[in-house]
């Protein structure tokens, strides 16, 4: 009988202890922010200076440029559904640039325009530029949002008034995000 009763006690202690537990509910709230990244670097507000002479390719009247090659000039990964936009300034006087334009995540792109390379002389060179961009959405928490942009840049043949020399301009590419 002394057993049971010093039982009874340990459980009844027992009920007491489990009556005095507390319970604590949390609600976390995390802010995910948007951001768009070449290598490890956020790309707002960077700026990239290409080296001289990049992309180049060898022109004369009969045969242009001998087709020209793409040139890879982008590697972005964003977080996945950000919003974001690209545009092109060219320089040179009659010079074709592209205002902000939004790229989608699901469909690749494909942008061109005309550009006129200068020299010593007093006649460009009028070449054509060609950016073509391949998205790839996110799939996976783990994965971005990708974007992979290439430059093409051709010089229709015929051009027998351009002197002979080095031709040079730029052609800068602004990607924004919000």
């Amino acid at each position: 009988m002394k057993r049971t009763a010093l039982l009874l006690a340990a459980l009844n202690l027992g009920l007491v202890h489990a009556q005095q537990a507390a319970s604590v509910t949390l609600h976390p709230a995390v802010e995910v922010s948007n951001v768009c990244a070449m290598g490890d670097e956020n790309i707002n507000g960077m700026n990239i200076d290409g080296p001289a002479g990049y992309p180049a390719f060898d022109y004369n009247a009969l045969d242009g440029d001998g087709g020209g090659a793409e040139t890879p000039v982008l590697k972005i990964r964003c977080t996945a559904g950000t919003a974001i936009t690209l545009g092109i300034a060219a320089s040179g006087v009659g010079s074709e640039s592209l205002g902000p334009q939004g790229l989608s995540r699901m469909v690749n792109s494909t942008f061109d325009g005309l550009i006129y390379l200068q020299s010593s002389g007093s006649v460009p060179l009028k070449a054509k530029w060609k950016v073509r961009v391949n998205t790839n959405p996110s799939s996976s928490a783990t994965t971005p949002d990708r974007y992979a942009g290439w430059l093409k840049m051709t010089a229709p043949d015929g051009q027998w008034g351009v002197p002979a020399g080095t031709y040079t301009g730029t052609l800068a590419i602004t990607v924004s995000y919000n």
